[in-house]
């Protein structure tokens, strides 16, 4: 029954790690920022939103209608300014937004002291809204960023995938040993029904 147990979650795992995988690239590949059902998740890198966010804080973003996005709201959307050019910044809105020709503009600035204002980002360019720190999960990235948490996952994967391996090789063991002393009692019982 442990057995089972561990073939199970273990196998679950290695999906569930393989379509991350290749989800991620394909969203990368493609210059897209991965998202599951409208919720990204975002490593701040600067530190122009202290001490509301920290440099390494990781954030959850929910993508977020025009009308929904109200001043005082902190957003994340793709820079088309200057050396942030498509990159993803994540600001606070600091007015009311505008609405010119059915486009919603809006104006933001980080929470840094002396921060300066940015250039006003059209809707097109927002990822979503800021819901929350994942504290654990930035803990585990942190950890993972040195090399002994990379070595620790490395060994992780080649446990559970050699675990897997042994397993089969063994299962297949005891089918092939099954079958043979089938075949041997077979020819057993011919040579018997024979005479």
């Amino acid at each position: 029954m442990f057995k089972k147990i561990i073939n199970a979650i273990s196998v679950i795992f290695l999906v569930f790690l393989v379509i991350f995988v290749l989800f991620t690239l394909v969203s990368r590949i493609m210059g897209e920022t991965p998202s599951v059902f409208g919720n990204y998740i975002f490593r701040v890198s600067s530190d122009s939103m202290e001490p509301t966010l920290m440099v390494g804080d990781v954030i959850l973003v929910q993508s977020a209608d025009a009308e929904d996005i109200q001043k005082g709201d902190i957003i994340t959307y793709k820079s088309k300014d200057g050396s942030m050019y498509g990159r993803e910044v994540t600001h606070r809105v600091v007015a009311d937004p505008v609405i010119k020709h059915d486009t919603y503009y809006y104006q933001t600035q980080g929470d840094a002291v002396g921060a300066p204002l940015d250039k006003a980002i059209t809707y097109d360019q927002v990822k979503g809204k800021y819901v929350r720190k994942l504290t654990l999960i930035g803990k585990l990235y942190g950890f993972m960023s040195k090399p002994i948490g990379v070595a620790i996952f490395i060994g992780v994967i080649v446990l559970l995938f050699g675990y897997e391996v042994i397993s089969m090789i063994v299962s297949y063991r005891k089918i092939d040993e099954v079958d043979l002393d089938a075949i041997a009692e077979k020819k057993l019982s011919d040579k018997k029904n024979q005479k």
